[in-house]
Parts: structure tokens; C-alpha cells; sequence
């Protein structure tokens, strides 16, 4: 096994040394987005449709409810070890839900109350629209 040598400092100010290397995952996406293709999917047509109307979120969410209704009907499988932790699971995300939907209604309290003081007309025609 060779071992590279980095030259000494001070490099050019608008060029990368020569050993430096930066691989990439190909594939690999970042961020909100995810990434199907022929080779993470035999289907990838059928699984950007089926995403596209029950992210996977919505769908883990479902089967950890499922997971948590079938243990309290069937008292065995509550005293699993790995159930007990999904239900855990499941509580701490609800408890996420709940926190993020109570300052979700906060901001729009504070934005409602905003708009109420800087904006009469604005306000007026909101609350017209909520007559209708």
C-alpha cells in the first residue's frame, strides 16, 4: 500500500492540490427528495404513483398504528420487547405532532392578530370571507 505525500504548504490560492480526491455516492439524494430508479426499485413507475398519494411516512405511520392497536388487543404482544419500543415510538411522535400543530396555530395567531392591526382592510375582507 503506497501512501500519497501532500506537498507542503502554501498551495496556489485558485487551484486544489493535485492529491486531493472527493468520491461521490451516485444515487445518493439529499434533502426532502428521494431518488427511484431501476436499481432501488423493480417498479419505479408504480412506486413514484404510489408515493406520490401515501409518502412513506403516511404508510410507516399506518402499520405503527396497526402495531399498536393489535398490542393492546392482544396483551402477549405488548410485553415484546421491540413492541414495547414502537409504542414508545409512536407516543414520541404523536407528542412531535401535537407540539408542531400547537405552534402551527400560534403563528397563525400571531399572523391573524398582525394582519388585524397593520392591515384593517385586509382583515375585513378576511372575516367577509368567513361569513360566507
Amino acid at each position: 500500500m503506497s501512501s500519497v505525500v501532500p506537498p507542503s504548504w502554501p498551495w496556489p490560492a485558485n487551484f486544489a492540490p493535485d492529491w486531493l480526491s472527493q468520491s461521490f455516492n451516485n444515487g445518493w439524494t439529499f434533502g426532502n427528495v428521494i431518488q427511484v430508479t431501476n436499481q432501488n426499485s423493480s417498479a419505479p413507475e408504480v412506486e413514484r404513483e404510489v408515493v406520490s398519494q401515501y409518502s412513506y411516512g403516511k404508510q410507516i405511520g399506518q402499520l405503527m398504528e396497526v402495531v399498536v392497536a393489535i398490542s393492546k388487543a392482544v396483551p402477549a404482544v405488548a410485553k415484546n420487547a421491540e413492541v414495547k419500543k414502537l409504542i414508545a415510538m409512536a407516543e414520541d411522535i404523536d407528542r412531535l405532532k401535537d407540539k408542531a400543530r400547537k405552534q402551527r396555530l400560534n403563528d397563525l395567531v400571531k399572523e391573524l392578530q398582525a394582519l388585524k392591526s397593520t392591515d384593517r382592510q385586509g382583515w375585513a375582507d378576511l372575516m367577509a370571507l368567513l361569513e360566507d
